[in-house]
């Protein structure tokens, strides 16, 4: 793997322009089920959602296309193709086919939805669904078009709640909405005319919004007849942004910042691993602990082939004096309270309280095997994700408990590894998980450093109560794994600028809020890749790869982070010192618009920048001490640092 992969030589890094050709601007984001998540114009990122829903009697909806985690659902490579099916609580069942095209005159939809018989009659005959409705369902945000009005009706858009909530119903061919301002105008349009209806809503979970209700069939849906649907989404304006004003104090250091690494769980040969290593500067890592694998093989003269990739890319790492975390995510049946009753990768399974001991040897050994063989032994030690159990599960007590016993272990043996504290799933409030190890000296005592994972974002008070936690344990914070969407694996729906957008405020706000030593990326493999592999092994990198290695490379690893400030909420800041050297990044998750920068030492400056269009484009800027003025495109990243 990495330097010594046999395909090394194949692998070839296109030319930016090849690499950022024949992409053209995205205009909208879909989930993983192919349902609308938000539609782009002018760098301004609207969040209009839309999917196909079924209103059983009742009033009870549902939606056609479901989205959560391990929902069957079918994407096309990674075309804006989709097709999938949905079972339903009263045993109905539906199957839906969803195509997107985006061009100059909007953001297409071709679709369909079909009934499916659950409980065929005889002869072929099946019962039809007990339906209210089938309809495309279109939420628009509020906000952005309250105190607007309707077109070609003229008819208003209601800023307070009108008396039927219902305030449009009209059977059209198109129709839009234009804000009460005259700068935005979404228009929509349908293969023919259909019955719509525009509502005013505001539901306790989503909030409030303009609900658009296009009417596909009323009453009872007959199976196995599809209901198809033509729409065109066209999303037109202009934005009024203001100046970004930007501050950054080289002199006032906040807190340590080691790097950002990458996640390395890697399930199966690819070159993606020796090209992260190659092309990014990681500065942390971590690797998965193959139990499975090792309980298997250990006795054998030669390990299997996942076994050696991984140590290999542990030696690798080690050479690199790059630090590393070893994660334990399964285990062998044997060893769970419940052996062979449950899928692999359930939930909160326990370690059966008898096999602990032979627990204890599968991983010492395993590191005595590392070390002995490769030279390497890892920094830190964790269960995945322990609070939510994936797939190993302890409570705060229990978490308390197997840091004491794997630590004293380790201890007694000569390791220099010591235990991670948390690695939580999530950071919403999940610092509370560690509070009874982190009251415990014992379990203290082996403790190295402590941890959350940053999937489904959270609040700068949840953030900072991991970053409180740290502080007052006196150890190094690291973000194990930094992600947005848990589930955009499926379908890769991580796949596109918007998403990397998404991933590159993440990580300023970890930086102002969490205060990390450390951030890990979910991960530097095929899993999330920043990369697509072509033909012949060929590595073409994404826009999210270009605005990872301006993180990665362009933040000189251990360093400060340093005060830095901005006055615009989608302009976001961070900036890090070391010695002489200055990076500021600055995030622009919006329109184009200028930002005058303070506080950057007079001289000349390397100014690097990504675009959809473009990835790490290089200028230089010249400044006398006082404050500069930047250009800020539209959805990008510049990051200023010093030459």
């Amino acid at each position: 793997m990495g330097g010594t992969h046999p395909m090394k030589t194949l692998l070839v890094l296109l030319p930016l322009a090849l690499a950022t050709a024949g992409f053209a601007a995205e205009q909208a984001t879909y989930n993983t089920s192919g349902g609308l998540t938000s539609l782009i114009a002018g760098g301004v990122e609207i969040p209009v959602r839309g999917e196909f829903q079924v209103t059983f009697t009742g009033g009870v909806r549902a939606t056609l296309q479901p989205h959560q985690q391990r929902a069957k659902t079918t994407r096309t490579g990674l075309e804006l193709r989709w097709k999938g099916g949905s079972p339903f609580q009263n045993g109905d069942q539906s199957e839906f086919a969803v195509a997107w095209t985006e061009s100059d005159t909007g953001v297409s939809l071709d679709g369909s939805v079909t009934a499916v018989p659950a409980f065929p009659g005889p002869k072929g005959f099946s019962f039809p669904l007990d339906t209210e409705s089938v309809d495309y369902v279109i939420d628009v945000p509020r906000a952005s078009f309250s105190g607007g009005h309707l077109e070609p009706s003229g008819q208003e858009i209601p800023a307070a709640k009108p008396a039927d909530p219902t305030f449009f119903s009209a059977t059209v061919d198109h129709f839009a909405l234009v804000d009460a301002a005259g700068d935005w105008r979404l228009a929509l349009s349908f293969d023919r005319a259909r019955e719509v209806t525009v509502t005013d809503v505001w539901e306790p979970a989503a909030g409030r919004f303009y609900r658009i209700d296009i009417r596909l069939r009323s009453g009872t849906w007959k199976t196995d007849e599809p209901l198809n649907l033509g729409l065109t989404l066209r999303l037109t304006g202009t934005a009024h942004p203001a100046d970004a004003v930007l501050s950054v104090n080289p002199a006032a250091p906040l807190y340590s910042f080691d790097g950002f690494g990458g996640d390395y769980r890697v399930t199966r040969e690819t070159p993606i691993v020796g090209y992260s290593l190659d092309n990014l500067r990681v500065s942390w890592a971590r690797i998965d602990f193959n139990a499975v694998e090792w309980d298997r093989e250990r006795t054998a003269q030669d390990p299997g082939p996942r076994l050696q990739r991984t140590f290999r890319l542990m030696r690798r790492v080690q050479d690199a004096g790059i630090p590393w975390i070893l994660s334990l995510w399964m285990l062998p049946e044997r060893f769970y309270t419940d052996p062979n009753q449950r899928p692999p990768g359930t939930f909160g399974r326990r370690i059966a309280p008898e096999r602990w001991p032979e627990f204890l040897d599968l991983l010492t050994g395993y590191l005595a095997y590392v070390k002995k063989n490769y030279g390497a032994e890892p920094d830190l030690f964790s269960f995945n994700e322990p609070d939510l159990g994936v797939s190993i599960g302890f409570t705060a007590e229990t978490h308390r408990d197997e840091i004491r016993r794997i630590g004293a272990r380790l201890a007694s043996l000569g390791f220099k590894t010591r235990m991670l504290l948390g690695d939580t799933a999530n950071p919403r409030d999940s610092h509370k998980f560690v509070l009874a190890a982190a009251a415990d000296p014992e379990a203290m005592r082996y403790v190295g450093a402590v941890s959350f994972h940053s999937w489904g974002n959270g609040t700068p008070e949840q953030y900072g109560a991991w970053g409180d936690v740290a502080e007052w344990l006196g150890l190094p914070l690291i973000v194990a794994e930094a992600g947005v969407d848990p589930g955009a694996y499926e379908n890769s729906a991580y796949d596109s600028f918007a998403y990397g957008l998404k991933e590159a405020r993440q990580y300023q706000e970890l930086l102002r809020f969490a205060r990390p030593q450390a951030v890990i990326y979910w991960q530097f493999t095929d899993d999330y890749a920043l990369v697509r592999v072509g033909p012949g092994g060929v590595i073409e990198p994404t826009g999210r790869f270009w605005l990872m290695k301006q993180f990665v490379n362009l933040s000189p690893t251990r360093s400060k982070v340093v005060a830095s400030a901005s006055d615009q909420p989608d302009v976001l800041v961070s900036a890090f010192a070391r010695g002489d050297t200055l990076a500021v990044h600055v995030l622009n998750a919006g329109p184009e618009r200028d930002a005058v920068l303070s506080g950057l030492p007079a001289g000349r400056w390397r100014v690097v920048t990504t675009t959809e269009a473009s990835g790490f484009q290089e200028s230089t800027a010249a400044t006398d001490g006082t404050a500069k003025r930047f250009h800020l495109p539209a959805r990008s990243l510049t990051t200023v640092v010093s030459p």
